[in-house]
């Protein structure tokens, strides 16, 4: 049913009715409920929030400043992925350094057992007391040898640390170096 009869100026005496406290009571109330509903706001995270939160996110910026620490974070993480791939290079450098000097020492090990080999049969048809001397210096430097072999074939090269294949390659080219001395002195020649 519809209502015909109103009076011109009808809605204007309802506010009247209310009173002049009423009228500013009520625009009081429209500028409320927006600040009350974002005291309701309980979460910048729009994952945990509900629709006020939503709101209040956006008005407010958290969801800016959210997107903005993400950003960052993830621009860390890129920068942090960066700093480990140049490390993994420079590790895998100094691991094929690693390997190199192994390669030279197993080449260097080969060429000292020939040259006691040699030295041996160059001795072996002496009898005098130089050349028995001489053998047993050999014979010590083949027993070095075998134990320096042993040692360069424990290496692991994928399963040890560089640092700790580092020393021991320096191990290895020290007695090497004193193996060579033996064979050198034996023989009258330095390698």
């Amino acid at each position: 049913m519809k209502r015909t009869d109103r009076r011109p100026g009808e809605a204007h005496e309802v506010w009247a009715r209310l009173g002049k406290f009423g009228r500013l009571g009520w625009w009081f109330l429209m500028a409320c409920i927006p600040a009350w509903l974002a005291g309701c706001a309980t979460s910048a995270d729009p994952h945990e929030g509900g629709f006020v939160s939503g709101v209040a996110g956006l008005a407010g910026g958290g969801y800016e400043r959210r997107i903005d620490q993400r950003e960052g974070s993830y621009q860390n993480e890129l920068d942090a992925q960066q700093r480990l791939k140049a490390q993994a290079r420079a590790l895998e450098q100094e691991r094929g350094q690693v390997r190199s000097d192994l390669a030279r020492a197993r080449e260097r090990l080969a060429s000292q057992e020939r040259r006691i080999a040699q030295q041996r049969a160059r001795l072996g048809a002496e009898r005098s007391g130089a050349a028995q001397a001489d053998l047993r210096r050999l014979d010590q430097a083949q027993a070095q040898l075998a134990s320096t072999k042993a040692q360069l074939g424990a290496v692991r090269l994928d399963e040890q640390p560089v640092s700790d294949l580092k020393t021991r390659t320096r191990d290895i080219q020290k007695e090497l170096d004193e193996i060579d001395h033996m064979v050198g002195v034996v023989g009258g020649t330095g390698f």
